[in-house]
C-alpha cells in the first residue's frame, strides 16, 4: 500500500515540475501591459476560479474527492490564466515559438503600442482612424474622407471611435 502511495506522489510531483510559465511561453497578440504586468494581475485573480467542496465518508473518500477537486481547481485556475491573459493581449505560443526566443535569436521585441496585432482589424482600424482623425484636424481632406470610411466601418462593427 504505501510503495503505490510513494509511487503515485512520485509521479505527481514529476508532471508537477514540468509546469511552466514564463514569457517564453506567450506571445504578444494585442494591445495590453506587459507580460509581467498582465501575468501579475491574472495570477492574483485566478484563485476566484477554485471551487470548495465537501465530503462526508470514509477517509479514502474523503481524500479522493479533496484529490479531484484540487486538480478540477488547478485546471480551471489554468484556464482562467489563459483567458486572462487573452484579454490583457497576450497568448499561449507554439513550442519555443514565445517572445523570449525572438529575443534571443537577436531580434528585439516589438515595441509596446507599435506593433498591430494580428488577426485584429479592429485595432488596426482605430490606429488608422486616429491617425486619420489627426491628419483631417491638421487640414488634409483625403484624411477626412478615410476617417468617415473608418468610422461608418468602426460603428457598423459595434465600435464608436472618439479621439483620445
Amino acid at each position: 500500500m504505501k510503495v503505490k502511495s510513494f509511487a503515485a506522489l512520485g509521479a505527481v510531483a514529476l508532471l508537477c515540475g514540468c509546469q511552466t510559465s514564463n514569457q517564453a511561453d506567450y506571445m504578444q497578440i494585442g494591445y495590453g501591459p506587459s507580460f509581467e504586468v498582465a501575468h501579475a494581475q491574472c495570477e492574483l485573480q485566478k484563485r476566484s476560479a477554485d471551487q470548495g467542496y465537501l465530503a462526508i465518508g470514509s477517509p479514502a473518500f474523503v481524500a479522493g474527492a479533496g484529490l479531484g477537486n484540487a486538480l478540477g481547481n488547478a485546471i480551471a485556475e489554468d484556464q482562467y490564466m489563459k483567458n486572462c491573459l487573452v484579454i490583457n493581449g497576450w497568448k499561449r505560443a507554439p513550442h519555443g515559438r514565445g517572445t523570449a526566443v525572438a529575443v534571443a535569436a537577436g531580434a528585439p521585441p516589438a515595441p509596446y503600442g507599435v506593433a498591430r496585432a494580428p488577426g485584429s482589424w479592429i485595432n488596426t482600424a482605430l490606429l488608422d482612424w486616429s491617425d486619420a482623425n489627426n491628419k483631417c484636424v491638421a487640414g488634409d481632406k483625403a484624411a477626412c474622407g478615410t476617417r468617415a470610411k473608418l468610422g461608418a466601418r468602426l460603428r457598423a462593427a459595434g465600435v464608436n471611435p472618439a479621439p483620445v
